[in-house]
């Protein structure tokens, strides 16, 4: 299938891309990142194409229905048969996308899961549904970012929201990383960073955007700058960033 030399030459000319949260720009462009990933193979191209429009929201945001949100995910999952490590990320995205989705209804005063098989996937499912009174749905003792997430959607504390999603879904890409080198599996964990990486960066300058709209808008009017920060803060925690448009083919 692949060249093998191929791939050590396009992960081997890929910049480090640090810890999460440690940088401030991306270390490459989207349009450098592009060239890179024109090296891959046509087969290989497609198949990182789809993971990545299911796991990010630009992707899917034009699908209003949340079940079809999930039938694309299992068409994608079922795509990806031959890179098992690839299928998990794929489904523990989607399992940490189906919990922030069950902590926003129960906050917006949903009082319990309903047909979650409608809107949810994956293991959790169950247990989101016979533990919706629980802060953590019962799964606390094992996912304590879980009870975390709660508390800070409780606190609107959006932007320490972001940052624990983000982190957990870091996570899962560095346990997948550590047997993945110079292989697709590698190539695939590397953009799904750079989407974080480039959406943290992105979400930082839109925060310093709001914070000076919100100066001016205190300066110009002190009676609505409650007005103006409720509104700047409603919009922190959102799906919505363009990062992954342009990347692949």
């Amino acid at each position: 299938m692949s060249n093998a030399h191929q791939y050590i030459a396009l992960i081997t000319g890929l910049p480090h891309l640090g810890k999460l949260f440690s940088r401030k720009e991306v270390p490459i462009s989207q349009y450098r990142l592009r060239q890179r990933m024109a090296m891959l193979e046509p087969g290989h191209a497609g198949l990182l194409k789809e993971m990545v429009e299911v796991t990010a929201w630009a992707g899917v945001a034009h699908i209003e229905d949340d079940f079809e949100v999930i039938q694309r995910a299992r068409e994608v999952i079922r795509d990806l048969a031959e890179y098992p490590d690839l299928q998990h990320l794929v489904t523990g995205r989607m399992e940490t996308r189906t919990l922030i989705a069950a902590l926003r209804r129960r906050r917006n005063g949903q009082d319990a899961a309903g047909a979650i098989e409608a809107w949810g996937y994956g293991r959790w499912c169950s247990m989101i549904k016979a533990n919706w009174a629980d802060p953590a749905f019962g799964l606390g003792h094992f996912m304590p970012w879980v009870a975390d997430a709660h508390r800070l959607i409780r606190a609107e504390d959006h932007i320490g929201m972001e940052r624990l999603v983000l982190t957990e879904v870091y996570r899962q890409l560095d346990h997948y990383s550590i047997a993945h080198e110079f292989d697709f599996e590698a190539v695939g964990i590397y953009v799904l960073r750079w989407i974080i990486v480039e959406r943290w960066s992105r979400y930082n300058a839109d925060q310093a955007r709001d914070r000076l709209k919100t100066l001016v808008a205190e300066a110009l009017n002190p009676s609505g700058t409650a007005a103006v920060v409720q509104s700047v803060s409603a919009e922190l925690f959102t799906e919505t960033s363009p990062s992954l448009e342009g990347v692949l083919p």
